[in-house]
């Protein structure tokens, strides 16, 4: 197993592909994207329509490198004041195959 840094990220759909873009920028070019996630934070309940998708929430999440974890909390951050969303950082292990 290796030591990793997991970020889970959560912010509005349409957010979405500028974050993966400004990701794979940085050198994060592996995650998972999940969309139509919902919850309720200090802005309310956040999460779309479910027929119509309006205002999806998107979870991308990543397992980087120790050293790489600042810098994408760094280009979230800018995001997560503008917009809201959610950004969690904790450590882990990856399993590789």
């Amino acid at each position: 197993m290796q030591e990793v840094i997991r970020i889970e990220i959560v912010v509005d759909s349409l957010d979405a592909e500028g974050l993966l873009a400004d990701l794979e920028r940085i050198g994060v070019h592996d995650y998972t994207a999940i969309k139509g996630v919902f919850g309720r934070g200090s802005r309310g309940r956040r999460g779309g329509d479910l027929f119509s998708g309006v205002f999806d929430n998107t979870m991308v999440l990543v397992a980087v490198d120790p050293d790489l974890a600042d810098r994408v909390v760094d280009t979230v951050r800018p995001l997560l004041a503008a917009r809201g969303g959610l950004c969690l950082v904790s450590e882990a292990r990856s399993v590789r195959h």
